[in-house]
């Protein structure tokens, strides 16, 4: 994250940013990066033995295991898993 983001806010698209970190296609859209991402997070969060109904804990413990999620992207995934 930049200075200016620090400023202004982040306005990056979570998916783009997921499917960067998770996926071979650099398409927002990419469903399959998007799928990984959930089905990775769900396995961190089962192996740190945190429900996804703990928001807070779901997202902290996601971006420990995977620092270039940002908060919005990390947010994203944890909201995934509730469904």
């Amino acid at each position: 994250m930049s200075f200016k983001d620090l400023i202004v806010g982040d306005h990056r698209n979570p998916r783009e940013e997921i499917v960067a970190i998770f996926g071979e296609h650099q398409s927002a859209g990419d469903p399959q990066a998007i799928a990984r991402a959930t089905t990775w997070a769900q396995g961190v969060l089962n192996t740190a033995g945190i429900p996804a109904d703990k928001q807070v804990e779901a997202i902290a413990e996601i971006r420990r295991a995977e620092p270039r999620l940002g908060l919005k992207s990390a947010t994203h995934l944890a909201s995934l898993l509730k469904k």
